[in-house]
């Protein structure tokens, strides 16, 4: 039996994780958070323990009290900060007794450094590998792609946040990064969820973990998307050169984003990340998918999710 501990378990893939770690006899799960007080509404199932994430030592004294073999980041990186906390959390790790392993909040892609430093809060991630790397913890961070669901929203079950990146489904609209061509990896959160309660036993990590529910060109997506809607969508292609200037053609579910970060600061998010997809960053290698360690488990793919949120909708 494991004891983990997720950092940021209250909501997106950090709340999944926690949903299918409650269930298993295998291992046991609490959630770490800012204001355990104001959690009860979540009905997480797993014990909330309040820390304060800028208090090293008592970090440490609650990984020591609950015997925490292993710590799960979900802590949402792109808001500025946020990573401080990782950071202290993997010091704390690092000196606990009986702390031995540490997954990093990735959750998309652990892109190369010269790609991270192209995102407005990629400092945060590049940090978290440099502190990582000067442990003895043993570390990985897990490779899924896109999140599957992104596109399902609002017809489908998930505790990610609503985010409209290259396709619009609910107005029927796309705006494709660069030729359409390059393969792009979708996977559902509870997916990945369940690979990540299956790593738990196995005897060692790579520092990558890669989970894939499916692979697949934007322009296939696309006639995948016409289909489940039953119409043609309206289509355009944002230049390489048009992504490397910081701008992107505006989907009408991108506006309600700038309620809670400014217009600016999201395009040029998905500018960097449309450039991404040019480059073949999002199309991860899958030699080592833990897809073939787990073969039980069933991903979701892109057409069962599209046909299911939208089809006769």
């Amino acid at each position: 039996m494991v004891n983990v501990a997720i950092e940021g378990g209250t909501g997106g893939v950090g709340r999944a994780i926690v949903r299918l770690l409650k269930n298993d006899p295998r291992h046991t799960a609490i959630v770490l958070s800012r204001k355990a007080g104001d959690m009860h509404l979540h009905d997480l199932g797993v014990p909330i323990i309040e820390v304060n994430y800028h208090d090293v030592e008592a970090l440490i004294r609650v990984l020591e009290e609950y015997r925490i073999n292993t710590v799960i980041s979900a802590l949402a990186l792109h808001v500025h900060g946020v990573g401080r906390a990782q950071l202290n959390l993997i010091q704390a790790a690092d000196k606990s007794l009986v702390t031995k392993r540490f997954v990093a909040s990735s959750w998309a892609v652990r892109a190369p450094e010269r790609y991270l430093s192209m995102l407005p809060h990629g400092y945060q991630h590049s940090a978290a590998y440099a502190e990582l790397a000067k442990t003895n913890l043993e570390w990985t961070a897990f490779n899924n792609g896109w999140f599957l669901e992104y596109y399902g929203m609002p017809n489908v079950e998930t505790y990610i946040p609503q985010t409209t990146f290259v396709v619009d489904m609910a107005n029927r609209k796309a705006a494709i990064p660069g030729d359409g061509k390059q393969l792009m990896k979708f996977t559902y959160s509870f997916d990945v969820a369940n690979f990540v309660v299956e790593a738990l036993n196995l005897p060692e990590w790579d520092h990558d973990s890669i989970v894939i529910g499916e692979k697949i060109t934007w322009e296939g997506f696309i006639k995948l998307a016409e289909e489940a809607r039953g119409t043609k969508f309206d289509v355009t292609y944002d230049s390489v050169e048009k992504l490397k200037s910081g701008e992107i053609t505006e989907l009408p579910g991108q506006v309600a984003a700038y309620s809670y970060f400014p217009k600016e600061w999201v395009q040029t998010l998905f500018s960097v990340f449309g450039y991404w997809v040019t480059e073949g960053v999002f199309d991860i290698a899958d030699e080592k998918a833990l897809n073939k360690k787990f073969p039980n488990i069933k991903v979701t793919t892109v057409r069962e999710m599209l046909n299911e949120s939208w089809k006769g909708r």
